[in-house]
């Protein structure tokens, strides 16, 4: 059988991140360079789409390690009510793989006119984006011809990590993403194929959910069932979720959970026990065997919490498409999106 675009686009982010871990550690010491000689009050992110997810990750990041606060842009802003607030002594970054959102880069102007550094995380270097940008720090993954994206969104998160490993002298996880992180990302993706999607042939809607870390995980999968197979997919952090949508699970709804070896495995393994009560399927993607296999993706290599998100990427990656295929599904083209979504 033919593979998809989107199936062999997952299949190159091994090699991607080794094209980041190449070409932009100097630029990163640069930035690294320039922030030890300026005061910063904090820093601005401006993302849509699948861009915002990684972002929302970056957050985590950035806050966790290098301490400073961290807001995501609310770009109607900018663009509709023409209030932005000020951005002055911050850095603004700006994601997108495109580079060609418009709301993004008109944050972009606003905060070079504030005097902010500004920082793209782009996949062309000749965007627009990209070109009103101070720095630039690259995707490296080439042209994305599936309409899900997948390997720039492996290539942002990594970015990220990559900015935050350097900025922070954290040489344990610089190593780590040098040295062993581009070969776990190839055995996940080997392995993902062994998730057997049929038993979800006729999902129509479902629940995921992640904490902290993977939070942003739980969002990006959401967003990749709903585009690749059409289902009805809604995503909560794990504290959220029993603040009210409890409410909403059935033995008719599945649900998927993320869970890390890590501080928020306890209270995950919590929310599991609570809604097996309920008689609600859960299926894991986990770093050890919690039931049956048919329930729980296992990945071949345990990592920190902090680091999982890049290793759980590709698994849900794999999954949404074997699912939309196994639907009849063309992942690539699915009806009324195209690659390239223009906002204001």
């Amino acid at each position: 059988m033919n593979i998809t675009i989107m199936e062999s686009e997952i299949r190159e982010e091994p090699e991607i991140v080794g094209k980041i871990l190449n070409n932009n550690i100097n630029v990163l010491l640069k930035i690294k360079s320039y922030l030890e000689k300026r005061y910063l009050d904090g820093i601005y992110i401006s993302a849509r789409g699948t861009s915002d997810n990684a972002s929302n990750l970056g957050k985590y990041l950035i806050e966790s390690m290098l301490g400073y606060t961290v807001a995501l842009s609310a770009p109607s802003l900018f663009t509709i009510y023409k209030t932005p607030p000020s951005l002055k002594n911050r850095i603004v970054i700006g994601v997108s793989q495109s580079g060609r959102g418009e709301d993004v880069c008109e944050v972009i102007a606003q905060g070079k006119k504030d005097g902010a550094l500004c920082i793209a995380i782009t996949n062309d270097p000749d965007s627009p984006l990209a070109e009103m940008s101070d720095e630039v720090i690259l995707c490296w993954a080439g042209e994305e011809k599936s309409v899900p994206a997948t390997k720039t969104y492996l290539a942002e998160i990594f970015n990220l990590y990559l900015f935050c490993a350097i900025l922070s002298d954290r040489t344990d996880i610089l190593n780590l993403l040098k040295n062993d992180i581009p070969l776990y990302i190839k055995e996940v993706i080997d392995k993902s194929y062994g998730i057997d999607v049929t038993r979800f042939h006729f999902m129509d809607r479902c629940i995921v959910i992640g904490r902290g870390f993977n939070y942003p995980s739980a969002i990006e999968f959401s967003l990749k069932l709903k585009e690749t197979s059409y289902i009805f997919s809604e995503s909560f952090s794990s504290a959220d979720f029993l603040h009210g949508p409890l409410v909403l699970v059935s033995p008719q709804m599945p649900i998927f959970i993320f869970m890390p070896s890590g501080p928020s495995y306890k209270h995950l393994k919590e929310v599991i026990g609570i809604l097996e009560e309920k008689n609600t399927e859960v299926f894991s993607f986990s770093f050890e065997r919690l039931k049956e296999e048919r329930l729980n993706f296992v990945l071949p290599f345990k990592v920190d919490e902090v680091l999982s998100p890049l290793l759980f990427a590709p698994a849900f990656q794999i999954f949404a498409n074997r699912l939309a295929v196994e639907k009849g599904i063309n992942p690539d083209n699915p009806r009324y999106l195209k690659k390239v979504t223009i906002t204001r």
